[in-house]
């Protein structure tokens, strides 16, 4: 557990950069952008952070850091120039989501004050300004990369311009559809969750206990870790029942005990800003009915003999009856979950559904069988292999899409290095004398 704890401060420290705010003696300004300044803890911290991550260090690592936290202050001085804003309630949630996910990790605030000594509240104090840069060069970054647009026409340039037989082949694809049917909870189960539930709310709503800790504690649901805290939403984000309790829900208000088809849930509304919702919440899953997974079986048999006499075609039997919304609207399409094309690598398929599809021939439906939602949730699938691709050199008939996203990668990497290079003519950087001074002294050039 100490060593697990040694671990979570420097890397929430790393993020953070919270040893800004208490800078030992030996603490040196080791560059200067602007009005923004570089300490030699912040490439300190940056560097633990990316070795106990794995990084490996040629004896370049350092001054790579240090090259990267430059670029970070010149972002940050652009965006300042911009007016480039972000909202109070995006610094709370996002301090939110890292001191949750921290104590979490930590097994409890007793550990995290151990740590850090001091409060929770006054951490959240000292950290909020680096927040709010960290949030700022993300969002100049993005400005800025948004700028990029690209046509077919350059599209196919970049693809001339590569020496094709050097890339070797494009590993095999399927585009597969699927068919998702949860197995039911079992009634006794479902009515502890919910008993369990109304004592949770009791203890926030009538004995001020706090509402992320709470979740961090005993929520089923994969954002239990992070307070319950799901961010911002929308409508058309989550399942219907979730958004018909959120968006009934004033300020501060915690929720009565309701049912989606996860489980049982309280919630707690955050903020409101127009149609936006912030907001987080408290999962419990019931158990499943000892008949659960063969009723859940019958039901994809029962589809599929709809589908085998052509009254629906698959496609509008995921619609109808398919229980991963992520999938049911597009037919039950699955996609990989980077890029969102449709054409996934088989080398990216879970193992089992992987031997499953090699076995298959395009136009074939597989019989029943178990699979893990993305939310983890166990349920069983039909799969129905619409198309496979075999192993062959790119072109930009079959692979227009992955070379469009490598010719805009490389678009927007040639314009972000454009911008740097007349940031550095109207900005000014001074790099301190360090070991680094010579890999980086195109800076000052």
């Amino acid at each position: 557990m100490k060593k697990l704890i040694k671990t979570v401060a420097l890397t929430i420290l790393t993020l953070t950069a919270v040893q800004g705010y208490a800078q030992e003696t030996l603490d040196r300004i080791v560059a200067i952008v602007g009005e923004e300044i570089i300490l030699s803890s912040d490439v300190d911290n940056q560097y633990n952070y990316l070795r106990i991550n794995g990084q490996k260090d040629d004896g370049n690592l350092r001054c790579e850091v240090m090259d990267q936290l430059i670029v970070s202050k010149l972002l940050l001085d652009k965006a300042q120039q911009d007016s480039i804003e972000v909202s109070p309630e995006e610094v709370d949630a996002e301090i939110d989501r890292r001191v949750r996910y921290t104590i979490g990790q930590m097994g409890g605030e007793q550990h995290f004050v151990q740590v850090y000594g001091k409060s929770v509240a006054q951490f959240r104090v000292d950290i909020q300004d680096e927040i709010r840069n960290e949030l700022l060069i993300d969002r100049m970054r993005s400005v800025l990369l948004s700028e990029s647009t690209i046509t077919p026409r350059e599209v196919k340039a970049f693809f001339k311009k590569l020496d094709v037989d050097s890339l070797g082949f494009l590993p095999a694809e399927v585009q597969i559809n699927h068919i998702v049917i949860v197995p039911p909870f079992d009634p006794n189960s479902k009515a502890d969750a919910r008993r369990e539930l109304e004592e949770i709310r009791t203890k926030i709503v009538e004995d001020g206990k706090d509402f992320g800790l709470q979740a961090i504690e005993h929520s089923d649901g994969p954002s239990g870790p992070q307070g319950g805290n799901l961010g911002e939403i929308q409508r058309g984000q989550m399942v219907p029942e979730f958004e018909e309790v959120i968006f009934t829900l004033r300020e501060g208000e915690v929720s009565k005990v309701f049912e989606t088809e996860f489980g049982l849930h309280i919630a707690k509304l955050h903020k409101i800003k127009g149609q936006v919702r912030s907001c987080s919440h408290i999962l419990k899953i019931p158990k499943r009915s000892p008949d659960a997974d063969s009723v859940a079986m019958d039901s994809l048999r029962k589809i599929m003999m709809l589908v085998d006499s052509d009254s629906l075609t698959f496609e509008q039997a995921a619609i109808r009856y398919s229980m991963d919304r992520g999938t049911k609207d597009c037919g039950g399409c699955i996609s990989e979950p980077q890029t969102n094309n449709l054409r996934v690598p088989m080398d990216k398929l879970d193992p089992d559904l992987y031997f499953k599809i090699e076995e298959m021939n395009e136009g074939q439906i597989s019989k029943p069988m178990e699979y893990k939602m993305p939310d983890g949730t166990q349920a069983f699938h039909v799969v129905y292999l619409k198309r496979k691709i075999d192993p062959h050199v790119p072109n930009l008939k079959d692979d227009y899409k992955k070379i469009y996203i490598a010719a805009l990668q490389m678009k927007q990497a040639e314009k972000f290095e454009d911008w740097i290079g007349s940031a550095k003519k109207n900005i000014y950087i001074e790099v301190k004398p360090t070991e680094c001074s010579n890999a980086l002294k195109s800076w000052t050039e």
